[in-house]
């Protein structure tokens, strides 16, 4: 059952369907609800610091911070476990799977204004489903990614197309090239699309991207020439602005 006093919305409901949501007692994200930064990163996510409610009292709590403060939520979650507490049983690991795994699940309908994902103090999940009025929502990168920043982001952009100018050009290529892969190959190494990495993140972005164009054929042999192949970010930033 939902940790909140009186509720009584179940977790998982009897055919398994999981109605139940992890809640941060201090958030884990900056900006977020109670969050506190002297926390370690294993503390954050560890046992002590979650409580499990329903999805009404889980958007309650974290709307009214001040209110529900970590001293209240964590009686909350002792009451409950006096109250509750039992012997674990062998299926209880299949349902604490099933919480973990909807965990980064967020639906979002309805909305008139903006929504913010992977962003201090906003949403943050895997999997979002957005229903708009609109046939093209526009979408906008958070505060302090590479996506928000106009330099940054157009160099990223200029380094990408210098691979994709390099790299489709290989002879040995038997195969039609996938303009598209460099773009997948970062989200695989930084967890999400370039334009939502970190700007903390920024020089290995640039390095991984440097490194790839460097081990094109076509680089190796401007290298072996005595040319650069692609510009350093202030040089970038130079023939930017004499362009403008």
């Amino acid at each position: 059952m939902c940790a909140f006093p009186e509720c009584r919305s179940p977790l998982v409901e009897p055919g398994g369907t999981i109605t139940g949501e992890i809640c941060h007692i201090r958030a884990q994200k900056p900006g977020g609800a109670r969050f506190d930064g002297t926390q370690t990163e294993t503390d954050r996510q560890g046992y002590k610091n979650l409580i499990l409610l329903c999805g009404q009292h889980h958007k309650i709590v974290d709307a009214k911070a001040a209110l529900y403060s970590v001293n209240v939520i964590e009686r909350m979650k002792t009451v409950q476990e006096q109250k509750c507490g039992r012997a674990e049983r062998e299926t209880d690991g299949i349902f604490a799977q099933l919480l973990l795994n909807a965990m980064p699940q967020v639906d979002v309908h309805n909305n008139t204004g903006n929504v913010v994902v992977s962003s201090p103090g906003a949403i943050v999940a895997g999997v979002i489903n957005i229903r708009s009025a609109s046939k093209r929502p526009t979408f906008r990168a958070a505060e302090g990614t590479i996506g928000a920043s106009g330099n940054e982001s157009r160099y990223i952009q200029y380094l990408i197309n210098r691979y994709n100018e390099f790299a489709s050009k290989e002879p040995s290529r038997s195969t039609k090239f996938n303009y598209g892969a460099i773009s997948k190959n970062i989200e695989s190494k930084f967890r999400v699309p370039w334009r939502a990495v970190s700007m903390d993140w920024f020089p290995d972005l640039c390095l991984f991207l440097q490194g790839r164009i460097s081990r094109t054929r076509i680089a190796k042999s401007k290298a072996s020439k005595g040319h650069r192949s692609f510009s350093t970010f202030e040089q970038f930033q130079t023939e930017t602005t004499r362009q403008k």
